[in-house]
């Protein structure tokens, strides 16, 4: 075993991005880790202490917050009292005008962002075995000048990881896109036999390191109505989809499809671990109507966990100490568990 490793605390330390100091983020996060059962893990908050006190104040919260530095962060020095928080490296304490529950600013944008930059830096430092990540906004990061997209590609390309995909997580049901972020008129001509193959590889990969599945079985969905019937509604099936299934199954992967995506996700569905779906609400729609409050986004192909809650900043419930903290629970949760197996894999 490695120095780095055996020096780990037994409990996985999970880092949390705060997300949008004007959204719901660190309202749900702490909901979420005082909630009962408590957590186990260590954790390391970052993104603006006063934001987090505030919201702590306004929720009813009394807790300890110690500050951590960037430089005792890098080198794992983080204090094991309350929940330790970490101002990113070269950004300053945000001001009461910029930091107003429902009101984003610019100056929340690049908080959010910068949060993100400390954690994907602990994470692949090995200072943290996984990262949770709070909502932002992409509207407000696209008008900062930061990104145009969301949490899923800013890692991809922070990491220089090929081969990143969104997964969603209802209980049983898990769902892998092959495309995610990208408009509904873009979907056929950003679809090839490669990417189709390569989700249904790294889908396969995952379920079986993180989930202990020896065998994962996988359903595709169609892109067209009925399958596209022959060819009646679209050649998808046949010129992209079906082959890609030929490919995987001749690499040894158990996957069947094109499968109609009304039949795929009904009660009288095959049965499956995973459904690879081509677009983004074509997967998250059925996830949502699982469980609108319990679902998780979990990133593959990453050289660290990382999970969120699957719901957004939600500004319009910002600082009314309404907000649900299921899905965060839920994000936390699936990070513990899956950190440790990420963790054994590159030890």
């Amino acid at each position: 075993m490695s120095s780095t490793s055996a020096s780990r605390p037994a409990s996985p330390r999970i880092v949390v991005t705060l997300g949008d100091p004007s959204g719901i983020g660190a309202e749900v996060t702490l909901r979420a880790l005082t909630s009962r059962p408590r957590p186990r893990a260590s954790f390391l908050l970052v993104g603006d202490p006063g934001s987090l006190e505030d919201t702590a104040a306004r929720i009813g919260l009394t807790m300890d917050f110690p500050r951590v530095g960037p430089e005792a962060a890098a080198v794992g020095d983080i204090p094991t009292r309350g929940f330790p928080v970490l101002l990113p490296a070269g950004s300053a304490p945000m001001k009461r005008s910029e930091r107003r529950p429902g009101k984003p600013t610019l100056a929340g944008a690049r908080m959010a962002y910068a949060s993100l930059l400390a954690a994907t830096g602990l994470a692949l430092g090995r200072r943290a075995d996984a990262i949770v990540t709070a909502p932002l906004s992409k509207e407000w990061l696209a008008r900062a000048q930061l990104a145009r997209t969301g949490h899923t590609e800013i890692l991809a390309k922070l990491t220089g990881a090929a081969g990143v995909r969104l997964m969603m997580v209802a209980g049983e049901l898990r769902v892998v896109l092959v495309t995610s972020h990208i408009a509904l008129r873009d979907v056929p001509a950003a679809l090839d036999i490669a990417s189709v193959r390569d989700t249904l590889a790294i889908t396969h990969r995952h379920l079986r390191l993180w989930w202990g599945l020896q065998r994962p079985k996988l359903a595709v969905a169609a892109l067209n109505p009925h399958a596209g019937d022959g060819g009646v509604y679209g050649d998808e099936e046949e010129t992209i989809l079906a082959p890609a299934i030929r490919k995987a199954r001749a690499s040894r992967i158990d996957a069947i499809g094109p499968v109609p995506a009304d039949a795929l996700f009904s009660a009288m569905g095959p049965e499956q671990d995973a459904v690879i779906a081509l677009y983004h609400d074509q997967g998250l729609i059925p996830i949502k109507q699982k469980d609108v409050h319990g679902a998780v986004n979990v990133t593959l192909g990453l050289p660290f966990v990382r999970t969120s809650p699957d719901h957004g900043t939600a500004f319009d419930l910002a600082g009314k100490a309404s907000a649900d903290p299921r899905s965060m629970r839920a994000a936390l949760k699936l990070a513990i568990q899956l950190a440790p197996r990420h963790r054994s894999l590159h030890a």
